[in-house]
C-alpha cells in the first residue's frame, strides 16, 4: 500500500524541490531498508526454526536414548495422556488408572505432590515412585517425576517428566546392600577389626575391637589421637613410609586400659594404583583363652600320655600277674547263659554254657555238684567261693581247688545282667596249707621233743656226772689196785659218755647254725676201719654180745673224712649196744653201688641232697674199686629188740627215742642223717620188727687215692 500511495506523485507535473527531493529520496532508503531487514529476518527465522528443530530433535533422541517420557495431567478432566514417549497406551488413561499402578506404599505420596502442584499456577516439582508399567503381573519400575504446571488458574495442566531410574536405583540398592554387608561383616566380625589413614589415626573400628581395647564411644582421644605407628608394639617393626603386611602372636599389655592379653594380630598395609599408602587395616583376635585352652589340652595330653603308661604298665602287672598266678577274669551273662574266661584283658581263652559250667563243681560225695542250676541266685551280692572243682584249663579230669570272686553286674535300668570276678588256682596253695598243717604239726612235736629233751638232758648230764664225782670220791679210799682199776674204769666210761653227749649237743648246734663242714683226706679206709673197731670193742662190755667186725678189704685207698665215718659207726654201735642184750653186733662195711640202684630204700631223699652240695662225687662219676656207680656201704647189724616198720623213718629225727628209759638224747642218728646228707649220700634202717633186730647202714661215695 506505501508503493502504490506515491504513484500519483509521479505521474503529476513535475515540479520538484529541493525538499521533496530530499523526502523521496528518504522514503525509498526507507523502503528498501524494509525489504532489507524482512529479507534478513525471515532468513535469521529460518535459521532459528531449522535449530530449534534439530536441538529438539536431539532432546528428543537423548530422552529416548535416556528412557525419559513426557506425560500431561489434564487435571480438568482429570485424564493421563502421552506427550512424548509410549509409557501410556496411545489413548492415554485416566488419572486414578494411572494412581492405581503406583506402588501402595509410595501412592499416597504422589497423590500429595500432584495435589499440590495442582493448586500452584507456575507450580514446579518432583517425587519418585514406583510405578507398574504391566497389566498382567508386577513389573515395577522406579520413575522420578519432574513436573510443571500450565496455566493460570487451578485447577490447571501438569506435565511431567518421567525418568525410568529402576536400573540406577536397583544398582543403588545393590550397592547399599552390598556396603550394609561389608558393615555388617566389619561391624560383626568375630575378630577385632581397625582401619587407619596412612598416618596411622584411627578411622574406624568394630564392636570387638571396641570390647577388646576398651575404646569409648565416640572420637575416643587415646586411640583417636595418637597414632598407630607410634603404638610400643609396632614402633620397632613398622617402616611407616613402606609399611610391611605382619602377622604374629604377641602379649599386649596396655595399663592405662586394663588390658592385658594374648593377641594374635595381622597388619595389612591398603596401597592406591600407584604403590602409595592409602590406609592400613588391623586384625585382632584375642587368643588369651585358647592358649590357656592350649596349655589345658597340653597338659591334658601329657595327663593322658602318663595316664596311659600307667594304664600299660597296670594292664602288664595284671597280665604278669594272671600268667603267673594262674588267674583268669570270668564273666557270666544270663540272657546267654554262658560263662567266659578270660586271662588276658580282650580275647577270650575259653567260653561254655552255664550248663557245661556246673559240671566242674564237685561235691563233698565226689558226685557233680547241683549248686548251680540256677546261677543266678548266687550272684546277687558280691560273692567269695572256694570250691573244689574238675580242671578247667589244666589236664582234663585232674582235681584242683579253686576260688571263685565275683559280684553282680547290671544294666542301665538297674536289672541283673550277669557277673564279674576272677577265679584262681589255688591248689598248690591248699597243698602249701597242708603241708603247713603238717609242718606246725611237727613243730610242735618238736617243740615236746625239745621239752622232753631239756628234761631228759638233765638226767642224761647228771647220770654221768654223778658217776664221775662218786666214784672219784671213793678212789682215794680205796687201796686194791684191781678196785682202783674198775673204778678208774667206771670213771672212764662216764667220762666218755659225758664227752659223747656235749659233742652230739655242739653237733646239732652246728646244724642249726651253718651246714656239717666236712674234711676229706687221703687214708687207707680198711685200717681206719681196724682202729675204729678197736675203739669200740673196748667199750663193749655187756655179756652175752658178741662184738664182730666184718672188714673184706686189706686195703681200700679212698678219699674222705674218717672223723666224721667214725662218728657215724660210733652211733650206730652205742644205739645197737643200748638195744641189744644177747646175740651179736656186727660192724662191716664193703664197696657197693648205690642203694638207690639196688632198690634198698634210704631216708635222704634227692631235696635234701640237692640243699646241701656234696663235697664227694656222685655214683656216676666213679670210686674207689673201679665201680662206676661204687661207693663206701657201712652197716651195723644187731640182734636187738627191733623198730616197727611205722617207726623206722622217725627214727632220724631230733630227740626222738623209742624206748624214753633207754639212756641217750635222741640226736646221734640225726647227726648221722646230716653226714649223709652233706656227703651226698643215702642212709636208712631196716628191721623185720620188734624183736627181730635191725641194721642201720650209709652208703656214701667215695673217691680212690
Amino acid at each position: 500500500m506505501s508503493t502504490l500511495a506515491y504513484i500519483p506523485l509521479l505521474a503529476a507535473p513535475l515540479q520538484i524541490d529541493t525538499i521533496s527531493v530530499i523526502t523521496i529520496a528518504v522514503v525509498l532508503v526507507a523502503f528498501f531498508a524494509v525489504i532489507i531487514v524482512n529479507l534478513i529476518i525471515n532468513h535469521r527465522v529460518k535459521q532459528t526454526s531449522k535449530h530449534i528443530q534439530e536441538v529438539t530433535d536431539v532432546m528428543q533422541h537423548a530422552m529416548e536414548i535416556g528412557g525419559i517420557f513426557v506425560v500431561r495431567f489434564n487435571m480438568t478432566d482429570r485424564h493421563v495422556s502421552n506427550t512424548h514417549g509410549q509409557l501410556l497406551p496411545p489413548d492415554g488413561m485416566s488419572y486414578d488408572d494411572y494412581v492405581s499402578r503406583i506402588h501402595p506404599e509410595d501412592r499416597r505420596e504422589f497423590i500429595d505432590f500432584i495435589s499440590s502442584l495442582s493448586q500452584q499456577p507456575k507450580g514446579k516439582g518432583e517425587c519418585t515412585y514406583r510405578w507398574n508399567d504391566s497389566t498382567t503381573g508386577d513389573n515395577w519400575r522406579y520413575m522420578r517425576n519432574s513436573a510443571v504446571t500450565e496455566g493460570r488458574m487451578a485447577p490447571c495442566d501438569i506435565v511431567s517428566t518421567l525418568t525410568d531410574e529402576t536400573a540406577i536405583v536397583a544398582e543403588q540398592l545393590r550397592e547399599q546392600d552390598l556396603g550394609e554387608r561389608y558393615r555388617l561383616i566389619f561391624e560383626r566380625s568375630v575378630v577385632g577389626l581397625s582401619l587407619y589413614d596412612s598416618k596411622g589415626m584411627l578411622l574406624a573400628a568394630n564392636e570387638n575391637m571396641r570390647q577388646l581395647f576398651h575404646i569409648q564411644p565416640g572420637r575416643d582421644k587415646y586411640y583417636y589421637n595418637n597414632s598407630l605407628f607410634d603404638r610400643p608394639l609396632f614402633q620397632d617393626l613398622l617402616d611407616r613410609e613402606k609399611p610391611e603386611e605382619l602377622h604374629f602372636c604377641a602379649k599386649v599389655t596396655i595399663p592405662e586400659r586394663g588390658i592385658n592379653s594374648y593377641m594374635e594380630i595381622r597388619f595389612t598395609p591398603l596401597l592406591d594404583e600407584t604403590g602409595n599408602l592409602q590406609n592400613v587395616s588391623l586384625a585382632i583376635n584375642d587368643v588369651t583363652e585358647e592358649r590357656e585352652m592350649y596349655i589345658r589340652i597340653k597338659q591334658n595330653e601329657h595327663d593322658m600320655r602318663k595316664a596311659n603308661a600307667a594304664i600299660q604298665q597296670y594292664e602288664t602287672e595284671l597280665q604278669y600277674l594272671m600268667e603267673n598266678c594262674d588267674m583268669r577274669v570270668w564273666r557270666t551273662s544270663f540272657r546267654d547263659r554262658e560263662v567266659t574266661f578270660y586271662k588276658g584283658l580282650s580275647e577270650y581263652e575259653r567260653k561254655m554254657s552255664f550248663d557245661e559250667f556246673k559240671t566242674y563243681f564237685i561235691d563233698t560225695d565226689g558226685s557233680v555238684s547241683s549248686d548251680f542250676d540256677h546261677p543266678e541266685l548266687y550272684f546277687t551280692k558280691p560273692t567269695t567261693l572256694l570250691r573244689r572243682m574238675y580242671s578247667l584249663f589244666h589236664e582234663p579230669g585232674s582235681i584242683e581247688w579253686n576260688m571263685l570272686d565275683c559280684m553282680p553286674v547290671y544294666d542301665a535300668q538297674g536289672q541283673l545282667e550277669g557277673s564279674f570276678g576272677t577265679i584262681r588256682n589255688m591248689t598248690a596253695l591248699m597243698k602249701t596249707q597242708e603241708q603247713l598243717k603238717e609242718e606246725t604239726r611237727r613243730a610242735n612235736d618238736s617243740a615236746r621233743q625239745k621239752s622232753v629233751f631239756m628234761a631228759n638232758m638233765t638226767h642224761e648230764i647228771r647220770t654221768p656226772l654223778n658217776s664221775i664225782v662218786g666214784f672219784s670220791d671213793l678212789l682215794p679210799m680205796i687201796d686194791s689196785p684191781e678196785e682202783k682199776r674198775e673204778m678208774v674204769k667206771v670213771i672212764m666210761n662216764n667220762c666218755d659218755i659225758l664227752l659223747r653227749l656235749i659233742n652230739d649237743i655242739l653237733e646239732v648246734s652246728t646244724m642249726d647254725s651253718n651246714a656239717i663242714t666236712l674234711e676229706p683226706e687221703p687214708v687207707d679206709f680198711a685200717n681206719v676201719f681196724d682202729d675204729i673197731y678197736f675203739s669200740l670193742e673196748q667199750r663193749i662190755q655187756t655179756s652175752g654180745v658178741e662184738f664182730i667186725k666184718d672188714n673184706p678189704y686189706t686195703t681200700l685207698p679212698a678219699v674222705l673224712d674218717k672223723r666224721r665215718i667214725q662218728q657215724v659207726i660210733t652211733n650206730f654201735v652205742t644205739n645197737a649196744v643200748k638195744y641189744t642184750h644177747e646175740g651179736h653186733i656186727k660192724v662191716g662195711y664193703r664197696l657197693s653201688p648205690s642203694p638207690s640202684l639196688q632198690g634198698r630204700g634210704g631216708v635222704t631223699s634227692s631235696e635234701e641232697k640237692s640243699s646241701d652240695k656234696s663235697i664227694y662225687p656222685s655214683p656216676s662219676q666213679g670210686g674207689a674199686g673201679g665201680g662206676s656207680a661204687d661207693g663206701l656201704y657201712i652197716y651195723c647189724e644187731d640182734t636187738g629188740t627191733g623198730i616197727p616198720k611205722d617207726k623206722q623213718a622217725l627214727v632220724f629225727e631230733r630227740f626222738v627215742k623209742l624206748n624214753d628209759y633207754v639212756q641217750g638224747t635222741g640226736l646221734g642218728l640225726a647227726i648221722c642223717k646230716a653226714i649223709a646228707t652233706r656227703s651226698g649220700g643215702t642212709i636208712g634202717v631196716s628191721s623185720e620188727g620188734e624183736g627181730q633186730g635191725s641194721t642201720f647202714w650209709i652208703w656214701i661215695p667215695v673217691q680212690g687215692n
